[in-house]
């Protein structure tokens, strides 16, 4: 999974010492009681995520709105199947000032005060050889829609000091008519493709860059094949305005809102959250199998399956995909055993099934991580 998973901040809480106590006569994994069960909350305790408001402003209604299009973008591996490093900026675009990290010069385009919403994917290779910056745009209307492939493109065809000259606007077979594709050739002799197309009210903006130009090209055409049949399938706008109908945010530690960004404190659908993930496709899979159908996204994350025996199953997917050759087994946390926690390299992950529902943390610190989910146990355990 991305780096989205962010490292973060002691009353505890009533429903930690709600949680605790129901358990009273054995410790948490079922064994015997020693002794009183004694959970490390750390300062987590008291920082459960509380309940989402409805998007009842225009920003609410634009991020959830950019929230629900990552159900409807094109995986990177089905772009090329090499590319499985999920990158920044991978986010929801709730506002132009959002795209300053795809293309600065885009924020202050006219037609941007008929932008509504858009969601940035950027993935790569290992070595990053090759990869993309992937990004859909809602406008007002179709003809903003077009009004805003004419201005984008201006300004990706000005000629940049950080490229060789030479470059500029050319004709690649495959692209829709209308759409603007500039190349250039940047640092390392790679081939710089912008494409920037309209379909509908959208537009789909795809960055790649590769030392192959044949593979920029593939690249962009591809993206724009796959991302229209994606956008053409979408039915009806979804008028309900609660980002959260499950109340699953409360299941993960809130980032403290000094740190909040717009991928924070979000519940995505399940194709969304699949997005989020290497292998798009195969954890779409997987988190059908489980049977989830929204994920929430915090400082931790939370998911509720179908039953207990899903959770374990998505569970046991999240440790697989944390872990590789370089990871090892760490410590579980204080009277939780049933938390199974990993070091890779500099980074810990800790993850948890409860009951229905499956938690998980990462952090730089054994202890740390393991606060984190001691805390999100006692969180689930009371939903």
């Amino acid at each position: 999974m991305m780096g989205m998973r962010m490292l973060s901040r002691v009353v505890v809480p009533a429903v930690a010492l709600a949680a605790a106590a129901a358990l009273a006569g054995c410790t948490v994994d079922g064994s015997p009681q020693r002794g009183p069960v004694d959970l490390d909350l750390g300062k987590y305790g008291s920082m459960q995520a509380a309940t989402l408001p409805s998007a009842t402003t225009d920003g609410q209604w634009a991020k959830l709105r950019a929230v629900r299009l990552a159900d409807h973008i094109v995986f990177p591996v089905d772009i090329d199947a090499g590319m499985t490093d999920i990158k920044m900026p991978t986010m929801p675009i709730v506002v132009p000032k959002n795209l300053g990290l795809v293309m600065s010069e885009m924020v202050d385009l006219p037609v941007m005060k008929r932008f509504q919403y858009g969601f940035s994917m950027a993935a790569g290779n290992g070595p990053n050889d090759f990869g993309v910056n992937h990004v859909v745009m809602r406008f007002a209307d179709d003809r903003s829609a077009g009004d805003a492939v004419t201005q984008i493109g201006g300004v990706a065809a000005k000629p940049k000091d950080y490229y060789k000259p030479g470059g500029g606007r050319v004709d690649v077979a495959g692209m829709p008519p209308g759409s603007v594709v500039v190349h250039n050739v940047g640092s390392g002799n790679k081939h710089v493709f912008v494409a920037v197309s309209q379909s509908g009210p959208y537009v789909v903006y795809t960055w790649a860059d590769s030392p192959d130009r044949a593979w920029g090209e593939r690249a962009i055409v591809t993206a724009f094949d796959k991302q229209k049949s994606l956008l053409d399938a979408i039915g009806p706008e979804n008028p309900d305005r609660n980002p959260d109908p499950t109340g699953l945010i409360r299941g993960t530690i809130r980032v403290p809102s000094d740190e909040q960004t717009v991928s924070t404190q979000i519940v995505f659908g399940q194709r969304g959250a699949a997005l989020l993930y290497g292998n798009g496709p195969e954890a779409y899979s997987e988190l059908k199998k489980a049977g989830i159908t929204a994920a929430a996204l915090n400082q931790t994350q939370a998911y509720r399956a179908a039953g207990s025996t899903q959770a374990e199953g998505w569970r046991d997917y999240l440790i697989k995909g944390f872990g590789d050759d370089t990871s090892r087994k760490a410590a579980s946390p204080r009277d939780l055993s049933s938390a199974k926690c990993f070091q890779k390299d500099d980074r810990v992950g800790c993850f948890i099934a409860v009951g229905d529902y499956v938690g998980e943390a990462y952090g730089k610190e054994l202890l740390d991580t393991q606060q984190q989910i001691s805390a999100v146990y006692t969180f689930l355990k009371a939903m």
